[in-house]
């Protein structure tokens, strides 16, 4: 009898410190500190090393210690910051609305070249972010050309027109450049030419691609989820989630998050494209790609709150509200997560 009620008591134990310790539950939703900026934060959230790195819409690019919220160094642009600012050793490379691209030093902010607008005007205009891999870096006008700097310098090593409006950020990954045009045409590049070399369409828009273990998902304003197996060109997949999708898809553990234009945040399996879950947020487009972190999705509505939601059953596990509405997508690390608002602030939640 005895041992029977230690089996049991340390079979509780065990669970209990199991679900407590389990990721879904690291994540609390308190506020760490806030950094208050001039202006409305307009791009994605970036970390880098100790820094946290987000854009205005005055063209500031803003440097924050990681674990004061104090500010590291500005850097002045002129136009608004639009997308993810990458990364890439001791570089950090953002896009403004304008087309200028900018490659700035990590650890003082100091311009190390760029690249302007030959024209300007609305030709030139970049809507998202930039890619960097194989030495060059790459981005997308909204006219339909993606271009290829050297990361080095910022020289043009070439161009690619695609005919159809761009609107969201390259990728690059496994050895091309993934593409989703505005006319639903999807499309690998050559990194060191520009040539297309494959691709395959959608009936809608498509957002910026992810990729995973050799496969490559795009999702599309006309509902559908794609996974491609890169090596062969071999469809996996094609799944419609019933609303136009209006995030990138993001991959976490075995499963595919994508965020949809009327509020729904879906979760469908990596393998087979099954639908696993859905959750109405109920506050309209939801803006950014999904962050997947301890167990937990993150998305942002376009009314300036955060759900936090079980991977694994889409539960609301917490929730954070701005005073404005986000317009990028949010950082992980550290176990903080790090949101920037229309609010003109950058926020670190534990």
């Amino acid at each position: 009898m005895k041992h029977s009620a230690l089996k049991f008591f340390t079979a509780l134990f065990i669970t209990l410190f199991a679900l407590t310790a389990s990721p879904a539950f690291a994540w609390r939703g308190n506020l760490g500190w806030t950094y208050d900026a001039r202006y409305p934060i307009s791009s994605s959230v970036a970390v880098a090393g100790n820094l946290v790195i987000a854009g205005d819409n005055a063209g500031y690019l803003h440097a924050i210690h990681m674990a004061s919220g104090q500010a590291a160094w500005l850097h002045e642009g002129f136009h608004s910051i639009v997308g993810l600012p990458a990364v890439s050793g001791q570089m950090v490379v953002f896009a403004q609305a304008d087309g200028t691209i900018t490659a700035v030093s990590l650890s003082n902010g100091e311009r190390i070249w760029q690249h302007n607008p030959q024209v300007g005007g609305a030709a030139e205009t970049v809507m998202d972010g930039v890619a960097i891999g194989d030495g060059r870096v790459f981005f997308a006008r909204s006219d339909g050309r993606v271009l290829a700097l050297s990361a080095s310098n910022g020289a043009v090593l070439w161009t690619y027109e695609s005919a159809m409006g761009l609107r969201s950020a390259p990728i690059f990954s496994n050895g091309f450049v993934f593409l989703g045009e505005f006319g639903g045409r999807f499309s690998a590049l050559n990194p060191q030419t520009g040539e297309r070399v494959w691709g395959g369409g959608a009936g809608g828009a498509i957002n910026t691609p992810a990729t995973h273990d050799g496969h490559v998902f795009f999702s599309s304003w006309d509902g559908s989820v794609n996974s491609v197996l890169i090596r062969g060109v071999i469809p996996q997949w094609n799944t419609n989630v019933g609303a136009p999708i209006s995030t990138p898809p993001a991959i976490g553990g075995d499963r595919v998050f994508v965020g949809t234009a009327n509020g729904y945040v879906v979760a469908l399996s990596r393998a087979s494209g099954d639908i696993l879950w859905r959750h109405d947020t109920a506050e309209g487009t939801v803006v950014g790609t999904p962050i997947v972190a301890d167990g937990l999705v993150f998305i942002a509505s376009g009314i300036g709150n955060l759900f936090a939601l079980d991977a694994a059953s889409g539960a609301v596990r917490s929730t954070f509200s701005t005073e404005a509405s986000i317009n990028g997508s949010p950082a992980f690390s550290g176990g903080i997560l790090f949101l920037g608002s229309s609010e003109s602030r950058v926020y670190a939640i534990r």
